[in-house]
């Protein structure tokens, strides 16, 4: 549960971030949500 939540706030951070500053941050978050796919999407 924790584990899921903590995933999903580093994702959209990462989403911000690279929305707001930089676009290079969304290579981190992609090798998230390659890693977490199960914690993030609950399946």
């Amino acid at each position: 549960m924790l584990n899921s939540y903590v995933v999903r706030l580093a994702v959209i951070s990462l989403l911000v971030l690279a929305i707001a500053v930089n676009p290079l941050y969304t290579l981190p978050m992609l090798v998230l949500l390659n890693t977490h796919y199960q914690e993030f999407f609950g399946h």
